[in-house]
């Protein structure tokens, strides 16, 4: 079982059409149908729709906490600002502007020494897209809340292809990030 309004969310997140779907996935409009509309593939139809969308094929069950963040999402655009202020170089400015459970994990000076010694030599932003998103009540080492984490693929002036996992905690009504880091 895949699950249906996910890939209806993704497909029309993209605008495209069943039929365009089909195409980028090498599959049938059938098939396609039948995954929105009763949740039902074959594995290797999961495969390449996972991989028509950039995902992992586990993104897709029923079972997973995926979420999809569309263009004007409150949480991404709350991930995206941060990450702006990393990427202008504003170290103290993101530390203030992260959540407490951040700012109580490491001192500013600290963020601004790690952050000037990472993100540095990768030199300008040169992309970022989100590549996965999923939503949790409880993440180890803090306490449960909503939380969502967020996989962006990137691409910098001195490093093509990168991750950055941003993770936003919800504090009242505000998105803040809780955690940052990049592979």
């Amino acid at each position: 079982m895949v699950n249906q309004e996910l890939i209806k969310k993704l497909r029309s997140g993209k605008f495209w059409s069943q039929e365009h779907l089909a195409l980028i996935a090498g599959i049938s409009l059938r098939t396609v149908q039948r995954a929105e509309n009763e949740g039902k593939c074959s594995l290797e139809s999961q495969k390449a729709i996972a991989a028509a969308f950039e995902l992992d094929v586990a993104d897709l069950s029923v079972e997973s906490n995926s979420t999809v963040l569309g263009i004007n999402d409150s949480k991404r655009d709350a991930a995206i600002s941060w990450l702006e202020i990393v990427d202008s170089g504003e170290y103290a400015l993101s530390w203030s502007k992260a959540a407490p459970v951040f700012q109580e994990r490491i001192s500013s000076s600290k963020w601004i020494r790690m952050l000037t010694q990472i993100r540095t030599p990768l030199g300008k932003v040169i992309s970022r897209s989100v590549k996965r998103a999923s939503e949790h009540n409880s993440l180890p080492g803090v306490t449960d809340g909503q939380y969502l984490v967020i996989n962006f693929a990137v691409s910098f002036g001195q490093k093509s292809s990168a991750i950055e996992t941003v993770t936003l905690q919800k504090i009242a009504s505000e998105w803040r990030v809780a955690g940052y880091f990049i592979n």
